[in-house]
């Protein structure tokens, strides 16, 4: 069935990391070159990324802008995406309560898609 085939060339796209899902993403919009059933499984790696574990984004949180600096932080992740996720937070202003989003770099994310890149020699 090529609806299955379709979502198993997703669930490998994202087993093998961000590079690899960003091409997917690129061929999801190349209808001139795949097939319905392909462009449709490819089109839910644009939104439906599956997100990191929320100890470590908070970890990478902490490391790279303090513990201390959103008055709160929603308790898991809003959007989730190839190379990173979102969250709710607040930053105070003013004495006043400001709602930010905060977007969380999946860890080791660079050094993969430059290693991927290398291997591909592009």
């Amino acid at each position: 069935n090529e609806k299955e085939s379709a979502t198993a060339v997703v669930d490998a796209l994202v087993e093998l990391g961000p590079t690899f899902v960003k091409v997917g993403q690129a061929l999801s919009i190349r209808s001139d070159l795949l097939s319905e059933a392909y462009c449709e499984a490819l089109t839910t790696l644009q939104d439906a990324c599956p997100p990191f574990d929320d100890a470590e984004a908070r970890k990478v949180i902490a490391e790279e802008v303090g513990a201390d600096a959103f008055v709160d932080l929603s308790p898991s992740v809003i959007a989730s995406a190839s190379l990173g996720q979102v969250y709710v937070g607040h930053v105070l202003r003013d004495d006043e309560k400001v709602k930010v989003a905060v977007k969380v770099q999946r860890p080791g994310v660079a050094e993969t898609i430059a290693l991927d890149l290398h291997l591909l020699r592009l």
